[in-house]
Protein backbone atom coordinates (compact mmCIF):
# COMPACT_ATOMS: atom_id res chain seq x y z
CA UNK A 1 0.00 0.00 0.00
CA UNK A 2 1.60 3.70 -0.63
CA UNK A 3 1.24 6.43 1.16
CA UNK A 4 -1.51 8.03 -0.42
CA UNK A 5 -3.74 5.34 0.00
CA UNK A 6 -3.02 5.04 4.23
CA UNK A 7 -3.09 8.47 4.46
CA UNK A 8 -7.04 8.24 2.80
CA UNK A 9 -7.41 4.62 5.14
CA UNK A 10 -6.62 6.53 8.19
CA UNK A 11 -8.96 9.65 7.18
CA UNK A 12 -11.63 7.53 6.15
CA UNK A 13 -11.54 5.25 9.51
CA UNK A 14 -11.90 8.27 11.40
CA UNK A 15 -15.60 8.27 9.67
CA UNK A 16 -15.90 12.22 8.62
CA UNK A 17 -18.76 13.63 7.84
CA UNK A 18 -17.04 14.86 4.49
CA UNK A 19 -13.68 14.29 2.37
CA UNK A 20 -12.32 17.42 0.56
CA UNK A 21 -9.99 16.18 -2.17
CA UNK A 22 -7.37 17.83 -3.90
CA UNK A 23 -5.92 16.40 -7.38
CA UNK A 24 -6.82 13.55 -9.22
CA UNK A 25 -4.96 10.98 -7.30
CA UNK A 26 -6.26 12.23 -4.28
CA UNK A 27 -9.54 12.06 -5.46
CA UNK A 28 -9.64 8.40 -6.93
CA UNK A 29 -7.90 6.56 -4.08
CA UNK A 30 -10.92 8.12 -1.76
CA UNK A 31 -13.33 7.03 -4.22
CA UNK A 32 -11.82 3.32 -3.95
CA UNK A 33 -12.16 3.38 -0.63
CA UNK A 34 -15.30 4.57 0.14
CA UNK A 35 -18.89 4.67 -1.60
CA UNK A 36 -20.60 6.05 1.67
CA UNK A 37 -18.53 9.04 2.56
CA UNK A 38 -19.12 12.71 0.12
CA UNK A 39 -16.31 13.43 -1.41
CA UNK A 40 -15.73 17.07 -2.71
CA UNK A 41 -13.26 16.92 -5.31
CA UNK A 42 -11.16 19.81 -7.02
CA UNK A 43 -8.40 20.56 -9.16
CA UNK A 44 -9.43 17.65 -11.47
CA UNK A 45 -9.21 18.79 -14.98
CA UNK A 46 -11.09 15.49 -16.59
CA UNK A 47 -13.36 13.73 -13.95
CA UNK A 48 -15.18 11.74 -16.23
CA UNK A 49 -11.81 10.52 -18.53
CA UNK A 50 -10.27 9.82 -14.79
CA UNK A 51 -13.07 7.90 -13.95
CA UNK A 52 -14.72 9.51 -10.84
CA UNK A 53 -18.44 10.68 -12.05
CA UNK A 54 -20.23 10.05 -14.80
CA UNK A 55 -21.05 13.22 -15.90
CA UNK A 56 -20.45 16.98 -15.08
CA UNK A 57 -24.25 17.59 -14.92
CA UNK A 58 -24.75 13.79 -12.63
CA UNK A 59 -21.94 12.73 -10.96
CA UNK A 60 -23.21 9.90 -9.82
CA UNK A 61 -22.25 8.10 -6.27
CA UNK A 62 -20.54 9.94 -3.32
CA UNK A 63 -18.30 12.15 -5.54
CA UNK A 64 -19.11 16.06 -6.50
CA UNK A 65 -17.35 19.11 -6.86
CA UNK A 66 -15.59 21.53 -9.08
CA UNK A 67 -13.66 20.63 -12.60
CA UNK A 68 -10.41 22.79 -13.91
CA UNK A 69 -11.18 22.53 -17.88
CA UNK A 70 -10.70 25.02 -19.40
CA UNK A 71 -10.72 25.93 -22.97
CA UNK A 72 -7.91 24.58 -24.85
CA UNK A 73 -8.55 25.94 -28.55
CA UNK A 74 -8.45 29.85 -27.40
CA UNK A 75 -5.41 28.62 -25.43
CA UNK A 76 -3.82 27.92 -28.43
CA UNK A 77 -5.17 30.73 -30.73
CA UNK A 78 -3.86 33.08 -28.43
CA UNK A 79 -0.24 30.96 -28.53
CA UNK A 80 -0.61 31.77 -31.77
CA UNK A 81 -1.57 35.31 -31.85
CA UNK A 82 1.75 35.81 -29.61
CA UNK A 83 3.25 34.59 -32.02
CA UNK A 84 2.54 33.40 -35.42
CA UNK A 85 5.94 32.26 -36.45
CA UNK A 86 5.22 29.02 -34.14
CA UNK A 87 5.32 25.62 -36.21
CA UNK A 88 6.64 23.30 -34.00
CA UNK A 89 4.79 22.78 -29.90
CA UNK A 90 6.40 21.20 -27.53
CA UNK A 91 4.52 19.41 -25.04
CA UNK A 92 5.22 17.90 -21.54
CA UNK A 93 2.96 16.13 -19.45
CA UNK A 94 3.80 13.60 -16.52
CA UNK A 95 2.68 9.78 -17.50
CA UNK A 96 1.45 8.52 -14.38
CA UNK A 97 -1.37 10.91 -14.15
CA UNK A 98 -4.56 10.30 -16.10
CA UNK A 99 -5.60 13.85 -16.13
CA UNK A 100 -2.25 14.62 -17.83
CA UNK A 101 -2.41 12.05 -20.69
CA UNK A 102 -6.00 12.51 -21.55
CA UNK A 103 -5.48 16.64 -21.48
CA UNK A 104 -1.87 16.07 -23.52
CA UNK A 105 -3.94 14.14 -26.29
CA UNK A 106 -6.70 17.09 -26.47
CA UNK A 107 -3.90 19.46 -26.64
CA UNK A 108 -2.25 17.61 -28.96
CA UNK A 109 -5.41 17.22 -31.31
CA UNK A 110 -6.21 20.84 -31.52
CA UNK A 111 -2.70 21.99 -32.10
CA UNK A 112 -2.60 19.55 -35.94
CA UNK A 113 -5.97 21.07 -36.68
CA UNK A 114 -4.61 24.33 -35.93
CA UNK A 115 -1.48 23.18 -38.96
CA UNK A 116 1.18 23.01 -35.63
CA UNK A 117 3.30 19.60 -35.97
CA UNK A 118 3.42 18.56 -32.28
CA UNK A 119 6.17 16.98 -29.89
CA UNK A 120 5.18 15.34 -27.46
CA UNK A 121 7.39 13.71 -24.05
CA UNK A 122 6.24 12.24 -20.82
CA UNK A 123 8.02 12.37 -17.22
CA UNK A 124 7.75 9.85 -14.68
CA UNK A 125 8.68 12.16 -12.09
CA UNK A 126 10.15 16.00 -10.92
CA UNK A 127 13.61 14.19 -11.05
CA UNK A 128 12.37 13.81 -14.78
CA UNK A 129 12.19 17.28 -16.13
CA UNK A 130 15.96 19.19 -16.45
CA UNK A 131 16.71 16.45 -19.29
CA UNK A 132 12.88 16.10 -20.45
CA UNK A 133 12.88 20.18 -20.92
CA UNK A 134 16.61 20.37 -22.29
CA UNK A 135 15.60 17.47 -24.99
CA UNK A 136 12.42 18.65 -26.24
CA UNK A 137 13.68 22.39 -26.15
CA UNK A 138 15.98 21.63 -28.80
CA UNK A 139 12.97 20.04 -31.30
CA UNK A 140 10.22 22.80 -30.98
CA UNK A 141 9.34 26.51 -31.19
CA UNK A 142 7.59 27.07 -27.71
CA UNK A 143 6.17 24.46 -25.07
CA UNK A 144 2.97 23.78 -24.10
CA UNK A 145 2.47 22.37 -20.25
CA UNK A 146 -0.87 21.76 -18.50
CA UNK A 147 -2.16 21.75 -15.14
CA UNK A 148 -0.99 18.18 -13.96
CA UNK A 149 1.06 18.13 -10.39
CA UNK A 150 4.50 16.91 -11.32
CA UNK A 151 4.71 19.60 -13.77
CA UNK A 152 3.70 22.34 -11.79
CA UNK A 153 6.00 21.00 -9.06
CA UNK A 154 8.93 21.04 -11.40
CA UNK A 155 7.92 24.32 -13.10
CA UNK A 156 10.83 26.10 -12.53
CA UNK A 157 13.46 23.24 -13.94
CA UNK A 158 11.86 23.25 -17.23
CA UNK A 159 11.76 27.12 -17.33
CA UNK A 160 15.68 26.76 -16.43
CA UNK A 161 15.79 25.14 -19.68
CA UNK A 162 13.93 27.05 -22.29
CA UNK A 163 15.30 29.99 -20.52
CA UNK A 164 18.94 28.84 -21.37
CA UNK A 165 17.16 28.08 -25.47
CA UNK A 166 15.05 31.09 -25.34
CA UNK A 167 11.62 28.69 -25.83
CA UNK A 168 8.25 30.45 -24.40
CA UNK A 169 6.43 28.52 -22.37
CA UNK A 170 3.02 28.67 -22.27
CA UNK A 171 0.59 27.20 -19.55
CA UNK A 172 -3.02 26.53 -18.03
CA UNK A 173 -2.13 28.15 -14.75
CA UNK A 174 -2.09 31.65 -13.47
CA UNK A 175 0.26 30.85 -11.18
CA UNK A 176 3.10 29.53 -13.92
CA UNK A 177 2.56 32.93 -15.71
CA UNK A 178 3.57 34.90 -12.41
CA UNK A 179 6.79 32.31 -12.22
CA UNK A 180 7.92 32.84 -15.85
CA UNK A 181 5.49 31.33 -18.28
CA UNK A 182 5.05 34.03 -21.37
CA UNK A 183 1.13 33.81 -21.43
CA UNK A 184 -2.02 31.61 -20.65
CA UNK A 185 -5.56 31.59 -20.66
CA UNK A 186 -5.58 30.31 -16.68
CA UNK A 187 -7.40 28.80 -14.14
CA UNK A 188 -7.24 30.17 -10.69
CA UNK A 189 -6.71 27.96 -8.42
CA UNK A 190 -8.20 29.73 -5.10
CA UNK A 191 -11.54 30.49 -7.19
CA UNK A 192 -11.67 26.60 -7.58
CA UNK A 193 -11.12 25.97 -4.33
CA UNK A 194 -14.05 27.99 -3.21
CA UNK A 195 -16.51 26.59 -5.90
CA UNK A 196 -15.72 23.44 -4.13
CA UNK A 197 -16.19 24.58 -1.05
CA UNK A 198 -19.37 25.92 -2.10
CA UNK A 199 -20.44 22.48 -3.89
CA UNK A 200 -19.71 21.02 -0.64
CA UNK A 201 -21.72 23.32 1.82
CA UNK A 202 -24.73 23.56 -0.33
CA UNK A 203 -24.99 19.20 -1.60
CA UNK A 204 -23.82 17.85 1.41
Amino acid sequence: MNLLSTIAEQIISQNPDLIFAVTTPVSQTFQNQTDEIPIVMTGINDPIAAGLVDSLEKPGGNISGSSDQYPLDEHLKLMLAIDPNIETLGMIYTSSEDNAQVEAENVKEIAESLGLKVEMTSIASTLDMQMAAENLSSKVYAIYVGSDNAIASAFESLLDATDRMNIAVYSSVDIMVQQGGLAAIAINQADLGTEAARVGILKY
